[in-house]
């Protein structure tokens, strides 16, 4: 009885062998896909692009946007947003790789989102770079700005704002090279006030001839100079506001539930057109100018009169953005 038993374990021990090496086996299978997978990410990840602060600490050059791969290039592109690189540096921004991606029908849907989900915000970055008075660094941005979308009005709105921060730059050159040319501090000469007028008051000859009696020397006397009339105080009109636009709300701002003011300065000019429209103060900085601005310029009035003709004329305005 004894004897029998003993195939009956062995049996019993193969049996519980076989699973076990089975599992053994399914084990090396996963950790050998598991190596593969791990070579193959080492490999892709190696032909990335270097971060901006990466290749900037490194010194090295970030590669244009068209050596790369559509799949590193969309990488390369979510980096530069999440960088805030929009615009710039140049060849190593978002928006120039997302138009590469454009350019490829594979990845034409994504790039468009991309670029229209961007373009507020690369226009409110525009805008900052025209205050600050980088006028060829803003015609650079722009023209990447019309890349992606050609009709949009903005442009239309920044290319006025750029145009108007160049003749402002034009303006503050020449008065500053006015300043400093010699002929700039020589005085007027002094003109002297006008002599009082003396008029003679003859005397009436004697009809006698035996008079003897001496003949007085003619009297001068001073004619009082006749007062200027004084003239009216002329007649001014403020203007009158016909169409007032009213801002648009940034996205930026609506999503992280911000309010502000923005406090404008403009001109109003004969027509009743909008000029030289400039921010005095804001809050918060920056976020809400480009709305204000834009709206401000698309107003009308009837312009200031000076004796019934019309003048141009500065404004100061709040606007206030409330949820």
């Amino acid at each position: 009885m004894f004897r029998s038993s003993i195939p009956a374990r062995r049996r019993s021990q193969r049996g519980v062998t076989r699973p076990a090496l089975a599992v053994v086996v399914l084990l090396l299978v996963l950790a050998g896909v598991f190596v593969h997978a791990w070579w193959q990410r080492i490999h892709r990840d190696a032909s990335l692009p270097p971060s901006p602060v990466t290749s900037a600490a490194a010194g090295s050059v970030a590669r244009p946007a068209e050596a790369l791969p559509p799949d590193a290039l969309l990488r390369a592109a979510r980096a530069d947003v999440a960088a805030q690189h929009l615009l710039a540096p140049v060849g190593d921004n978002a928006f120039e790789r997302y138009l590469v991606l454009r350019a490829q029908p594979s990845s034409r849907g994504v790039a468009d989102d991309a670029l229209r989900e961007l373009f507020p915000y690369a226009a409110d970055h525009v805008a900052a770079t025209i205050r600050d008075g980088h006028t060829d660094e803003a015609k650079r941005e722009l023209d990447l700005l019309a890349r992606a979308d050609p009709a949009n009005y903005t442009l239309t709105l920044l290319r006025n704002q750029l145009a108007a921060q160049e003749a402002q730059l034009a303006a503050t050159a020449a008065a500053a090279t006015t300043a400093n040319s010699p002929s700039a501090a020589v005085p007027a000469p002094r003109r002297e006030p006008p002599a009082p007028t003396v008029a003679a008051v003859p005397v009436p000859e004697s009809r006698s001839p035996a008079s003897t009696m001496p003949v007085p020397p003619p009297v001068a006397r001073i004619a009082p100079s006749p007062k200027p009339a004084a003239a009216p105080a002329p007649r001014v009109t403020p203007p009158v506001l016909l169409r007032r636009v009213e801002p648009y709300y940034p996205q930026a701002a609506r999503r992280a539930r911000r309010q502000g003011w923005v406090e404008l300065a403009f001109t109003v000019l004969p027509d009743g057109r909008v000029d030289a429209v400039r921010v005095l103060q804001a809050e918060p900085g920056s976020m809400f100018d480009l709305a204000a601005t834009t709206a401000v310029r698309r107003w009308t009035f009837k312009p200031a009169t000076r004796d019934g003709r019309p003048i141009a004329m500065d404004l100061h305005q709040r606007l206030d953005f409330r949820l």
